[in-house]
């Protein structure tokens, strides 16, 4: 009933394996039943070779062999799902050295100087998969709260590209009204002049350039998706009475897609608005160049000096990782500058 027992444990084992792997490598390559097939083999061979070898003197040897062995099957099993090399190669590598080394030091603390019998070699079996379980749980977790910031992200993206659409919905909605009523502006614009009336001309026209233009559009470059970007932080930034300040200087269109560039800008301005909550004095500064195919991002911000050092802390602040990579891709260059009571980030980029 024992060895029942601890092949029933080394299936959970081997599940637990493939749960692994899809949280370290990736999503399966040919379906999650032909990866069940794929690992359910090894297990079996496993379970054979065990009835052939009862629990003895012999099975520290077996399951140094057993450990050995199971090294490069899960580096090919790793080949199931689609990911990096180094994903599969630490898979094979430490799932089962955690696993075997675990119920080795489980053994020879608990069972030191005691023959190796069926319940104690199930008890150390029990405890090293529960280890994988937890571990496997924790990785789940983890995976989960990083989708559910990309979820956050992506949603925040979307309310970008909304009030963008509101902007530009309103200018044109504005621009069809001030048609519909061009004849009388033109008339009262004629007698106006007609009555030598100057400043009240240039104060009717004034008006009507108010009118014109949309509420809350600071920034106009033309890229519509940077603009987006843009305008949603600014003003997130002065409804917090924020002093902003930028220079824009970028063509319509850009070489690189906008999802890159959302991600670093959202990025950069969602640290620093939220280092200017603590600032006793909020400053937000922002610059975008492009000049011969190298595009330039400056963000500055004033904060409070614990915000500072809570920045270096947590590795320069939230969401600068996912900068950096797309950085990287482009093979330009991140730069963190940290000043008295000023934090300043410096993202070159190399355009195609």
């Amino acid at each position: 009933m024992t060895e029942v027992g601890i092949w029933f444990l080394e299936g959970v084992r081997f599940f637990l394996y493939m749960r692994l792997a899809h949280l370290v490598v990736g999503e399966y390559r040919g379906g999650r039943r032909l990866t069940a097939a794929a690992f359910f083999v090894p297990w079996a061979l496993e379970g054979f070779l065990r009835s052939l070898s009862p629990l003895g003197a012999e099975t520290m040897l077996s399951d140094l062999f057993f450990f050995m062995v199971e090294i490069p099957v899960l580096f090919l099993l790793a080949f199931c799902y689609r990911g990096k090399f180094a994903g599969r190669l630490g898979t094979a590598l430490f799932l089962p050295t955690i696993y075997w080394a675990f119920k080795w030091t489980v053994m020879a603390a608990v069972f030191r100087g005691r023959e190796v019998s069926g319940r104690r070699y199930f008890l150390a079996t029990a405890l090293a998969v529960l280890l994988l379980f937890f571990l496997a749980l924790l990785l789940g977790k983890v995976r989960k709260s990083r989708r559910e910031r990309e979820r956050e992200r992506l949603e925040a993206e979307v309310l970008m590209y909304e009030r963008q659409f509101d902007l530009i919905q309103s200018s044109r909605q504005a621009v069809r009204a001030l048609k519909h009523d061009m004849k009388h502006h033109v008339k009262m614009l004629s007698d106006l002049v007609e009555a030598g009336e100057k400043e009240a001309a240039l104060a009717y026209l004034s008006s009507m350039e108010e009118f014109m233009e949309p509420v809350e559009e600071y920034v106009d470059s033309g890229n519509e998706s940077i603009d987006s970007v843009l305008n949603y932080m600014i003003s997130r930034a002065k409804s917090g009475k924020a002093s902003v300040d930028w220079k824009i200087c970028i063509p319509e269109r850009l070489p690189i897609p906008a999802f890159d560039m959302n991600v670093i800008l959202s990025n950069l301005l969602e640290n620093a608005l939220e280092a200017l909550l603590a600032a006793e004095e909020p400053v937000l500064s922002i610059r975008l160049t492009y000049d011969r195919n190298v595009l330039g991002i400056q963000i500055k911000n004033s904060c409070s000096r614990r915000e500072q050092t809570q920045a270096r802390r947590e590795r320069h602040g939230l969401g600068l990782e996912n900068v950096r990579r797309i950085v990287e891709r482009y093979h330009g260059s991140l730069r963190i500058f940290r000043e008295a009571g000023w934090f300043r980030a410096d993202v070159l980029l190399f355009l195609p």
